[in-house]
């Protein structure tokens, strides 16, 4: 027996996996390893800054002025977090010979979204190989309204991530190939209102006709068989697949996840929106603003701690005290740091295990 689902066919991809996007992060390694192994590997939206200075030079000017707002190290053009998407195109089309996908961030506050996705369908129009393997772009945290149809027309699936049903209606308005449910347990950015996995995905399910994936809480085969009973195609997974070999995060990081329990985790304030990250100084010193001092989320003391933290400094370094750290909930259920291969198989084989076993131990 092997799990078969419809997303396993429309995006040429073995098992029902798909690797989350983790942008400003660089997922280039772990995109290849996660296609490699019969997911489909995602690769992140990063290197903002470096494209505007390239395609759009007057925007870069505009997004330079955002100091204070935007930490530094997001607004400058080098440093370990400039690659950008089409960089990473470029390494990823090298690395696999199986398809992927790519994120583009498509909110008001992303300015070289409508340029990303120019240049995304400028490479895969230029690279016959690219063109085969590169199956879907995932937006998020946007209205994929404006760019839905032009990357379609360009032969490419398009998935939107949605906190919501009212989200995931709009997005199916829009002409959009699938939905990704993201529920509130999930690492990074999360939406506002703390609609959680279990109820979200059956929401979405019974809502949309697209077919969905499921995102929050999610690392290993009894997830997968949870995500399909709740309604779900597939399952979209981001913090368990930092803590793999093949993962671009620096090692520190990993093992901050593997260490970290369910209960460490805590919504605070992210460059824009709810962030989900580990409980330390940063996010503590977060909240103390927040909490004992009573500013705003507006306040100037808040805008400018934020933007003095480095973002590299974790995923680059490994230091995970002093700076936004994202995790999901699910981290407290992850005990090893595996092979992208040998994660992926073993969660299949959990799954399909305990789809046999069900119907031995609840049905008479």
């Amino acid at each position: 027996m092997m799990i078969k689902t419809e997303i396993c066919k429309s995006l040429g991809i073995k098992y029902p996996i798909v690797q989350a996007a983790m942008g400003p992060y660089v997922t280039t390694k772990l995109a290849a390893a996660v296609s490699n192994a019969g997911g489909l590997g995602v690769i992140s939206h990063s290197g903002t800054a470096k494209l505007l200075k390239e395609r759009a030079p007057e925007v870069f000017e505009q997004f330079s002025g955002m100091r204070g707002l935007v930490p530094e190290e997001l607004i400058t053009e080098t440093g370990p977090l400039s690659t950008t998407p089409i960089e990473c195109l470029r390494e990823v089309n090298k690395l696999t010979d199986k398809p992927f996908g790519i994120n583009v961030r498509v909110a008001r506050e992303q300015p070289d979204a409508p340029y990303l996705i120019d240049a995304i369908i400028e490479e895969r129009e230029k690279n016959p190989a690219l063109k085969k393997k590169l199956k879907v772009v995932i937006t998020s945290a946007g209205n994929p309204d404006l760019y839905t149809k032009k990357l379609k027309d360009a032969g490419l699936q398009v998935w939107h991530v949605t906190p919501s049903v009212y989200h995931a209606l709009k997005s199916q308005k829009a002409g959009v190939d699938g939905v990704v449910a993201s529920g509130h347990e999930a690492g990074g950015h999360v939406a506002y209102d703390p609609v959680h996995t279990s109820v979200l995905v059956p929401a979405i399910a019974d809502a949309v006709d697209t077919p969905v994936l499921s995102a929050g809480g999610w690392c290993d085969g009894r997830g997968l068989v949870a995500a399909l009973a709740l309604g779900a195609q597939g399952i979209y997974m981001g913090t368990r697949f930092i803590a793999t070999q093949e993962s671009d995060f620096a090692q520190g990081y990993k093992e901050a996840v593997v260490k970290g329990s369910e209960r460490e985790t805590i919504v605070t304030l992210g460059t824009f929106g709810p962030l989900r990250v580990l409980k330390n100084e940063y996010s503590r010193t977060i909240e103390r603003m927040l909490k004992d001092e009573k500013l705003s989320e507006n306040a100037p003391k808040i805008i400018e701690f934020k933007a003095s933290k480095s973002w590299a400094a974790s995923y680059v370094y490994g230091h995970v005290d002093d700076g936004p750290v994202p995790s999901g909930e699910v981290q407290g259920r992850l005990h090893d740091i595996p092979p992208v291969k040998e994660l992926i198989e073993r969660i299949m084989e959990e799954a399909e295990e305990t789809i046999r076993r069900m119907p031995q131990k609840y049905l008479t």
